[in-house]
């Protein structure tokens, strides 16, 4: 009886042996061939913005690398959880890709039951772009450099105002780290969206914004603002009279290295197939019009491997935990 027993077991040791091989050779076999259909890329905002130009921009010569039609799907609502939680719960193939920027690492701290972990639910593939912000003052503010803002700050409480367009957006982002930075006494002012902001500071009625220098490089030469300071860690060819916040003694956390944007993928999605998009985002990357067509757009072109990206990932979702519990900022439905 024994002996049948232990010829039983030995025969579901084989099957359970040869079924293993079979489903990995079958993913083996899978990411080979990967893709043999259109890969979609969800965009958890309206057509236009960063994330959306990024995607669409990288989309031809990825086309062209892994040999299918790249498919940019634009999916907007409830402040990019809509979209990442579609993709959270997608078949983890390769073929439904999410493009992310600081949000995925944000929402989780500003609205309560989104759905999904941004370090659990999915795999990064890589980053893609990074654009940087400048503090753009209207003219009739009473400062030349960062430092006489904050000096304004600190002698007139509650006269300096940077506006923002929503708790958690890149913008927020930025103008709270700068405050949590240097301790300046300025008050954030939220908004619909930051183009309005942008036009209340050229009409002078707030004081300032944190934005992309595609914008306020053409107000400041048409002297309807004034840029006091860039975020990274270097300056901006377009402004190269403007200084970093760095170069100024200011390290802003979370922001120093400028706004990222990246591509994941779902959280079982197998290492050979983000290997093969990580290595055709990094191809994309060097291509010079992508390069041109960027820049263009106030955009740096980056590549990264999926452990670097990961790693960011991590890093600034504890950051942003952090910082945005000191603000007292907490999550809401």
């Amino acid at each position: 009886m024994v002996s049948a027993i232990l010829k039983e077991s030995a025969k579901a040791l084989v099957s359970v042996l040869t079924l293993a091989i079979s489903l990995g050779a079958a993913i083996a076999q899978s990411a080979d061939d990967y893709p043999t259909r259109p890969i979609t890329i969800v965009v958890p905002y309206p057509p236009g913005g960063p994330p959306d130009v990024i995607a669409r921009l990288f989309s031809v010569p990825l086309a062209k690398e892994l040999g299918r039609t790249i498919i940019v799907e634009n999916r907007p609502g409830a402040a990019t959880t809509l979209a990442t939680s579609h993709v959270a719960r997608a078949a983890a193939d390769g073929y439904t890709l999410l493009a992310v920027e600081p949000s995925l690492v944000v929402t989780p701290h500003t609205i309560a039951q989104i759905g999904f972990d941004p370090i659990k639910d999915f795999r990064p593939v890589g980053l893609w772009g990074r654009t940087y912000h400048t503090l753009g003052v209207a003219m009739n503010v009473p400062a030349k450099t960062v430092g006489e803002l904050i000096k304004l700050a600190s002698l007139k409480p509650d006269t300096v105002k940077i506006g923002h367009s929503g708790v958690g957006t890149p913008p927020f982002l930025s103008a709270l780290s700068f405050i949590q930075a240097t301790g300046a006494d300025i008050q954030l002012v939220p908004y619909r969206g930051t183009a309005l902001v942008v036009n209340d500071v050229v009409g002078g009625h707030v004081s300032g914004v944190f934005t992309g220098p595609s914008t306020t490089a053409n107000l400041a030469s048409q002297d309807k603002l004034k840029i006091l300071g860039v975020t990274g860690y270097k300056r901006l060819a377009a402004i190269p009279d403007v200084p970093t916040f760095l170069e100024s003694g200011i390290k802003m956390e979370g922001v120093n290295n400028g706004i990222w944007f990246g591509v994941v993928a779902p959280a079982a999605t197998p290492e050979p197939i983000v290997s093969k998009l990580n290595a055709a985002i990094r191809k994309a990357a060097q291509d010079q019009e992508i390069i041109r067509k960027l820049e263009a757009q106030g955009i740096e072109a980056v590549a990264t491997t999926p452990a670097e990206m990961g790693k960011q990932i991590a890093s600034e979702f504890a950051h942003w935990r952090d910082a945005l519990a000191k603000a007292g900022v907490k999550p809401s439905n």
